[in-house]
């Protein structure tokens, strides 16, 4: 039976070197969007500082404990995302969204995001899922099992609501049923259904009377959708003020704490304004490029992988940091509706700094193990023949 062990040479010091970087600029710029240029430590600041230090510590752990023992426990690990997605419906809604689960430690609230927490329960599901049906990946009661599980986490983020965050999983199994070499059949089929029910929903969107459209959205999100699809004369302020901060930065921007548009939810939806105002547009694409090799040396260390649930794994970060990044720059650029989704590493949130300080853990993880069996033995000198 093969197993796997550690190799610690094989440590990515330039990815967990880049993570901490990452980190830092994204704690400075949260500083830099609630007030610190001013000599004003705010709280949201102080929580950035205490959560990226312990998530560099979770990193760690995630990075040294095997990750084919974490993926043993991949039904508890589905049951316990279920669970959390179940119980923050069941909270009181705050300002019409259901998303923390408040607990207290030590007569501090925290604040815990399943959502975000769904993230790295769904990869780690989903690998594990994939790895033990891998040679059955084409049977159609195979794929319908492994949809069908995914599908009910993204109904329950998509009832909070969270648009962005239920895309995501959807984003990561089609990744990782890529990978597993499934038949062009079901991509063809898929392709099939989906674009008939995008369709149907746009027209439901112009429906003075829609059939269904009104049961599964808000108002409010209807009115979002349209917004973006028709912005002249609407009043799309937090659009605007991002793309007014965004582009008030020009090549090189005006400098650190020197922001002057006032922007919503700067520190975390629209942390990116805030960087281009500050850093410009060339600001931006360095950091787009240091996202870029992070996402780059995940795919290499899955291609380099020798177990295969590894290269699940690292495909299932990478994809989603990628699709994080692209819907952030999309919304502050309104290339996309305004869906309200962090930028890894950079926005402020506990949560997410945890999951993707995690996430990359696991990376690490996978990138220091690689398959042994019994004739790593007789290479040792173990056994004679």
């Amino acid at each position: 039976m093969n197993t796997s062990r550690r190799n610690l040479r094989s440590f990515d010091f330039v990815l967990f070197g880049l993570v901490i970087l990452l980190s830092a600029f994204g704690l400075l710029m949260v500083g830099s969007a609630t007030g610190l240029g001013d000599g004003h430590f705010s709280p949201t600041f102080i929580n950035q500082l205490l959560f990226m230090v312990t998530g560099i510590g979770i990193m760690l752990v995630a990075a040294f404990i095997n990750f084919e023992t974490i993926s043993k426990f991949y039904l508890p690990i589905y049951g316990v995302n279920l669970l959390f997605l179940i119980v923050v419906l069941l909270l009181p809604r705050q300002a019409g969204v259901a998303r923390w689960i408040g607990i207290e430690i030590g007569g501090t609230m925290l604040g815990i995001q399943p959502s975000e927490f769904a993230k790295i329960f769904m990869i780690i599901f989903l690998a594990k899922l994939i790895d033990i049906n891998k040679e059955r990946i084409n049977k159609l009661w195979v794929v319908g099992m492994i949809s069908g599980l995914t599908i009910l986490p993204v109904v329950l983020i998509f009832m909070q609501p969270s648009w962005s965050a239920s895309v995501i999983p959807i984003v990561v199994l089609l990744a990782m049923l890529f990978v597993g070499k499934i038949s062009y059949k079901y991509i063809i089929i898929t392709t099939l259904i989906v674009i008939p029910i995008l369709l149907f929903f746009f027209i439901e969107l112009h429906a003075e009377n829609p059939l269904i459209l009104d049961s599964l959205l808000e108002d409010w999100q209807i009115r979002r959708i349209y917004h973006f699809l028709y912005p002249e004369g609407v009043d799309t302020f937090q659009n605007d003020r991002a793309l007014a901060a965004l582009s008030s930065g020009l090549l090189t921007g005006r400098g650190l704490f020197n922001n002057t548009v006032r922007i919503p939810e700067a520190s975390n939806d629209f942390i990116l304004s805030v960087i281009g105002a500050e850093f410009g547009f060339l600001g931006v694409l360095l950091l787009l490029a240091v996202f870029f090799i992070v996402i780059i040396r995940c795919f290499i260390i899955a291609y380099r992988s020798q177990l295969f649930l590894g290269t699940l794994i690292a495909v299932g970060v990478g994809i989603t940091i990628a699709a994080q990044v692209f819907i952030h720059v999309g919304v502050n650029t309104f290339m996309l509706p305004n869906t309200g989704i962090n930028l890894p590493f950079i926005s402020s949130g506990g949560s997410s700094i945890w999951v993707f300080m995690a996430m990359i853990g696991l990376v690490l993880n996978v990138g220091m193990s690689r398959e042994h069996s019994m004739f790593d033995s007789f290479e040792k000198g173990k056994y004679h023949v």
